[in-house]
């Protein structure tokens, strides 16, 4: 998908589309903090998921005993 250190070149119907330098690394940087917080939020709504759920199976055995 992406270039390495280019921007979306093949994107990039003009230069005005272009991204060059600091700004290449600056798009970057943004694009891993965004998919680091995706994966946090992720992983922490699946841990409150099974969290529940074993709450939910531990009251069920606890009443059914």
């Amino acid at each position: 998908m992406m270039s390495a250190g280019r921007g979306f070149d093949q994107y990039s119907g003009s230069s005005h589309y272009r991204l060059h330098g600091q700004q290449v690394l600056v798009y970057q940087v943004v694009v891993v903090v965004v998919v680091v917080v995706v994966v946090v939020v992720v992983v922490v709504v699946v841990v409150v998921v099974v969290v529940v759920v074993v709450e939910v199976v531990v009251v069920v055995v606890v009443v059914v005993d």
